[in-house]
């Protein structure tokens, strides 16, 4: 009995040194390569996987976005030298993990290919450009070498997740050259802003007259033909009727003084008017 008791405390403990180390736990956003014997065997995703630790060995992945930031040097078309910074986010597809272990062996030994691979191919996207290009595109530049990078990526089982340029800088001389013609299109634009605005004005003036000038031909027109109705009015009195008119007429735009100086038909523009009344009131 006995020695059925220590027969079995023994198996337990082996059991136990035999099993428990071969627990083996694959942590979220990782992968594992099991390497049996030194030889890659399968890959393990997150969870608890059992695997004997004497013959089997596991190869963590971290499968989450990686940044590498890398500067660069490069000459565009016209011979000015660029300077810059670029960052570039990738990961590893997992599905393609067993096949990174094949032809690259570890993690560390990708990136010391995919890095050059990557800065070789971002150099390329700015020596195919002259300078003038390359500070009038900047914003596009990053999408750029993105699509440029993609397929240069896939050859080594990773994808990129994005691209940003961080900075980019010319020689000193080039740099005032851009500044010289910055400063150069902010006055044409302000030259522009300043003729369209003249040009704004004028046209509201030009407007202006030429409503004024529409209505002085209506009120020309309305005169012309209240003169015309007048004209045929007038030609239908007798004359007689007419006298009379001319007579109230005179009346009615005497002001009251009475001239120094008469002439002949005078008497007959005021006829009956009582001069004597009048001058009598002006004393």
């Amino acid at each position: 009995m006995k020695k059925s008791l220590i027969i079995g405390a023994v198996l337990v403990v082996l059991a136990g040194i035999l099993i428990l180390p071969s627990l083996r736990i694959v942590q979220q956003e990782h992968v594992a390569v099991v390497r049996r014997l030194g030889v890659a065997h399968e890959v393990l995703y997150p969870g608890i996987h059992m695997r004997f630790w004497f013959i089997d060995e596991l190869e963590r992945f971290n499968v989450t976005i990686q940044d590498s930031s890398m500067q660069f040097s490069a000459h565009s078309t016209d011979a000015q030298n660029v300077f810059g910074q670029v960052s570039i986010q990738y990961r590893i597809n997992i599905q393609n993990t067993m096949n990174i272990i094949r032809e690259f062996g570890t993690m560390s030994q990708l990136q010391a290919m995919l890095y050059p691979a990557l800065l070789q191919e971002t150099q390329n996207v700015f020596a195919m450009k002259p300078a003038m290009d390359l500070v009038q595109q900047r914003a596009n530049l990053g999408p750029e070498i993105w699509q440029n990078l993609t397929p240069i990526a896939a050859q080594f089982h990773v994808t990129i997740t994005n691209v940003a340029l961080e900075d980019m800088s010319f020689s000193d001389e080039f740099e005032r050259a851009i500044d010289r013609v910055a400063v150069a299109d902010q006055e044409l634009r302000r030259s522009e802003l300043d003729a369209a605005r003249d040009l704004v004005y004028a046209n509201r003036d030009l407007e202006v007259t030429r409503i004024a000038g529409q209505e002085l031909i209506l009120q020309a027109e309305a005169e012309a033909q209240a003169l015309q109705i007048l004209q045929d009015v007038w030609g239908d009195l007798t004359p007689a009727v007419r006298e009379v008119m001319l007579r109230q007429q005179a009346i009615d735009r005497w002001d009251g003084v009475l001239p120094r100086v008469v002439g002949e038909g005078f008497d007959l523009i005021l006829g009956d008017l009582d001069l004597v009344g009048v001058v009598a009131t002006e004393e």
